[in-house]
C-alpha cells in the first residue's frame, strides 16, 4: 500500500492540475446519459459491462499466452504537447462515481472501471476486444474436462504458482475457491450483495438456499484440489449453456483477509468454509466494499474522496490476458463537469474522457491539434426505462404513448448531431446478432415514430379515460399546449409521469420533447434532475420501497453489453425483487424465451439468433424500455496520449495495459 504521503503528493498534483475546473456538476451516465450496471453473468467473470451475446469461444481457438512480449516503450517523440499531467499519471474523467468498488453491490459504469482496475484481469475467463470468451493463459496453466455417469460436466482448472496479491502475497487455487463459495453464499445475500455465480454448478440451491429442504454449507459443485487446482462441476440439466465459459470464470479474492481464521475446506463432498461467515460479510459490505484493499488488479486502490478515486501501479500484477503490465505508476479518475470534460482533455488538464457522443464536442476534439477522438459503435444504446410494476407506467399502452410523444430524430441531431441512430428494440449497433438479423428486425418490429395521434389511440386504451370527475370521457380534442384539459382515471387521479435524469444534454432534449408534446395528448410529465448515484439508487432499488413511497416511474440512462447477453437475468421473473430486473418486469412469454435463449450449446448460433430475434419481437410488444438511440462512441484523449484501443466491448480499464504516453 502506499504512504500517506505519498497520497498527499497525488492529490496535490491532482488539485494543481484540475483547481479551475472541478466544480461540482452532473454529466452523461455512459455518453451523456446513466449507464446502468452491468448485468451479471452466470458467474463473477471480468468482464467489465453489462452481458451481450458474441459469437461463442470454443475450448481449442488461440487466445494470447503469457509470454506475449510488453510493448515497445515509446522513444522521446518531437510532437507538440499541450499537457499539465505528469507523463508517469493518467488522469480520466468521468461522471460522478457512487463509490461501490467490489462485485456485488449494483456499481454503476463508473465503478466498474474502479474494480477492473484494482481487482480484474486475474480472472479464469476473459472477454476479447472482439466480444469473445476466453480461457485467461495468463492465470490458467491447463484445464481439463470430464463427464461423470449423470452427466455432469467438470472443469479441472490449474492455476500459475506465480500470481500474486498487491501484497507480494501468493494468490492460491484456494483464493478462487473462496470466491465462488463467498458470492454464492446465503451469507452474502444477507450482508446485501446479489450475485448470479454459481447457478449453474451442481448443489447450488442447497448451498445458496437456506430454505432449501437439504440446506448444506457444503458446495457440491466446488472442489479444491490442491495449492494450484480446483474444479468446478456444471450440473447436467444446466447443460447446454450457449455461454458456457461464463460459468467457470471466477477472479480470486484475499481469502485470508476477507475471512481471518477461516479455512476453505474440501473433500469428495464438495468445499466449505470452515465456520460461519456472516459477520465478516457484513464487514466487507461494510468496508472493502467502499475502499479494496488487498486486490489483484494492475492498481492497486489507495483513497475515494467522493470524487476522485486515486490508485497507484501494482508492482506484483502478473500482466493482463495478454501478458501486458501497466505503464503508469499513477491513474487518478476523477468526476469532471458535463460541460467542460472535453474541453479539459484539450487544454491537457485531463488525459482521457470516454462514451462521448455530443457531435459538438467531437468536432471540437477532431479540430483541435491536441485532441484525439477514437471512435467504435456501441454495442449498446441509450433509453428511457419503465418501472413496470408500479404506476401509470405499469401499463405497456402507457409505455408506448410516452414513446410516441417524444421525437428522437430530435435528440439524434440536437445531442448526437448524426454521431447515432434509432433502434427498436433492446440492441445496439455493434452486437453480432443485430448484425445477423437487421434486415428480419426491419420488417418484423414497429418502427416507433413521433405521432401524438397514436398516443393518444394507446391512452385510451389505458385507465386515463377520464376528465378529472372520473366519470366524463377525455376528449382529445379539448386539449392544449398549456395543459389545461388532463386525463384522469376513474379515481380522479391525474395522469403523470414522474420522471428523474441525471443527464444534462439527453435529459434536456426528452425534457424539451415532452413539455411541448405531452399536455398535447393529456399527459403531465415531470422531469427532475438529480445526481447520478441517485438515479440509480432509485433506478435500481425501487422494490424496496412502499407504494407510499415510491415516486419515480421513469428514467432516462443507457446500457452496454458484453459478451453474454443472457436476458435471462435482467428480464426474467426469477429477479423480480432484485435489481437485475431494474424494470422489474414480469411476461411469462418473455420468460419462455429468456431461457430457449441461453439453453443451447454454444455451437448453435442459428438456433441461438432465431431465439434472440423473437426475443426482440416480444420486448417491444411490451416495451419496458423506450430505445432512444443506439450511437457511435467516441474516447477522447490528449495527443500526449499516445493511442486509446478501446473497442465496443473493452473499455479503458479493460487496455490499461496497453496505453501509454510520449515521453
Amino acid at each position: 500500500m502506499m504512504s500517506k504521503n505519498m497520497s498527499k503528493i497525488i492529490a496535490f498534483v491532482l488539485v494543481l492540475v484540475l483547481s479551475a475546473s472541478l466544480a461540482a456538476a452532473c454529466r452523461r451516465a455512459g455518453d451523456s446519459d446513466p449507464t446502468p450496471t452491468p448485468m451479471p453473468t452466470a458467474a463473477p467473470v471480468d468482464t467489465g459491462s453489462d452481458p451481450v451475446a458474441e459469437t461463442p469461444v470454443t475450448e481449442d481457438e488461440p487466445v494470447a499466452t503469457e509470454d506475449e512480449p510488453t510493448p515497445e516503450p515509446e522513444v522521446e517523440s518531437t510532437m507538440t504537447f499541450n499537457t499539465k499531467v505528469p507523463r508517469d499519471t493518467l488522469i480520466v474523467g468521468t461522471p460522478a462515481m457512487n463509490g461501490d468498488f467490489t462485485t456485488g453491490f449494483g456499481n454503476s459504469s463508473y465503478d466498474l472501471s474502479i474494480k477492473v482496475l484494482t481487482g480484474g484481469h486475474m480472472g479464469t475467463v476473459w472477454q476479447t476486444p472482439d466480444g469473445q470468451l476466453a480461457i485467461n493463459n495468463t492465470v490458467v496453466r491447463n484445464h481439463t474436462i470430464s463427464f461423470d455417469e449423470a452427466g455432469n460436466k467438470t472443469y479441472n482448472i490449474t492455476i500459475y504458482d506465480d500470481l500474486k496479491f498487491n501484497n507480494g502475497e501468493t494468490i492460491y487455487a484456494k483464493d478462487f475457491v473462496a470466491s465462488m463459495l463467498y458470492f454464492t453464499s446465503p451469507q452474502f445475500v444477507e450482508s446485501g450483495g446479489t450475485s448470479s455465480a454459481g447457478l449453474e454448478l451442481v448443489g447450488y440451491s442447497a448451498y445458496n438456499d437456506p430454505d432449501h429442504p437439504e440446506h448444506t454449507n457444503v458446495f457440491e459443485g466446488v472442489r479444491l484440489l490442491g495449492d494450484f487446482e480446483f474444479a468446478l462441476t456444471i450440473a447436467a440439466e444446466e447443460l447446454p449453456y450457449f455461454w458456457e465459459f461464463s460459468i467457470i470464470g471466477i477472479d480470486p479474492i484475499y481469502s485470508s483477509g476477507y475471512f481471518p481464521g477461516i479455512e476453505v475446506l474440501s473433500d469428495e463432498n464438495g468445499a466449505s468454509f470452515s465456520a460461519d461467515i456472516l459477520e465478516d460479510c457484513l464487514r466487507i459490505a461494510e468496508t472493502e466494499r467502499f475502499a479494496p484493499t488487498v486486490t489483484v488488479g494492475p492498481y492497486m486502490f489507495i483513497d475515494f474522496d467522493g470524487t476522485t478515486v486515486n490508485m497507484q501501479r501494482n508492482p506484483h500484477f502478473k500482466g493482463d490476458p495478454n501478458g501486458f503490465t501497466p505503464s503508469f505508476e499513477f491513474v487518478i479518475q476523477t468526476h469532471v463537469p458535463e460541460e467542460t470534460d472535453v474541453d479539459m482533455v484539450l487544454a491537457g488538464d485531463i488525459d482521457l474522457n470516454t462514451g462521448n457522443i455530443e457531435g459538438s464536442k467531437i468536432e471540437k476534439a477532431k479540430a483541435d491539434p491536441f485532441g484525439v477522438a477514437h471512435s467504435y459503435l456501441r454495442a449498446g444504446y441509450g433509453f428511457i426505462g419503465f418501472m413496470a410494476d408500479w404506476g401509470p407506467t405499469a401499463d405497456p399502452n402507457v409505455r408506448w404513448a410516452i414513446a410516441h410523444i417524444i421525437d428522437r430524430n430530435a435528440i439524434i441531431d440536437h445531442v448526437l448531431e448524426g454521431y447515432g441512430g434509432l433502434v427498436d428494440a433492446a440492441f445496439g449497433m455493434a452486437q453480432w446478432t443485430y448484425q445477423a438479423k437487421r434486415r428480419e428486425l426491419a420488417g418484423a418490429l414497429t418502427p416507433i415514430a413521433f405521432n401524438l395521434e397514436r398516443a393518444n389511440d394507446f391512452l385510451d386504451l389505458s385507465e386515463w379515460v377520464f376528465e378529472a370527475d372520473g366519470t366524463t370521457p377525455f376528449d382529445r380534442s379539448q386539449v392544449d399546449s398549456e395543459g389545461n384539459y388532463m386525463r384522469y382515471n376513474a379515481d380522479g387521479v391525474m395522469l403523470t409521469i414522474n420522471h428523474m435524469s441525471a443527464a444534462m444534454s439527453v435529459g434536456g432534449a426528452i425534457e424539451a420533447e415532452t413539455i411541448q408534446n405531452a399536455p398535447l395528448v393529456g399527459m403531465r410529465y415531470d422531469i427532475t434532475h438529480a445526481e447520478f448515484s441517485e438515479l440509480l439508487q432509485n433506478y435500481y432499488y425501487s422494490y424496496e420501497l412502499s407504494d407510499e413511497e415510491r415516486f419515480y416511474s421513469a428514467f432516462n440512462l443507457a446500457t452496454n453489453f458484453t459478451a453474454v447477453d443472457d436476458k435471462y437475468f435482467s428480464w426474467h421473473s426469477d429477479w423480480l425483487g432484485t435489481w437485475y430486473n431494474a424494470e422489474q418486469l414480469s411476461d411469462p412469454e418473455l420468460d419462455r424465451i429468456t431461457l430457449l435463449m441461453r439453453e443451447l450449446d454454444p455451437s448453435q448460433v442459428d438456433e441461438h439468433l432465431e431465439y434472440w430475434f423473437e426475443f426482440q419481437v416480444r420486448w417491444q410488444e411490451l416495451l419496458p424500455q423506450f430505445p432512444l438511440y443506439s450511437n457511435e462512441y467516441f474516447d477522447i484523449y490528449n495527443n500526449v496520449v499516445i493511442s486509446v484501443p478501446t473497442t465496443p466491448y473493452a473499455n479503458y480499464q479493460d487496455v490499461i495495459c496497453e496505453i501509454a504516453k510520449h515521453q
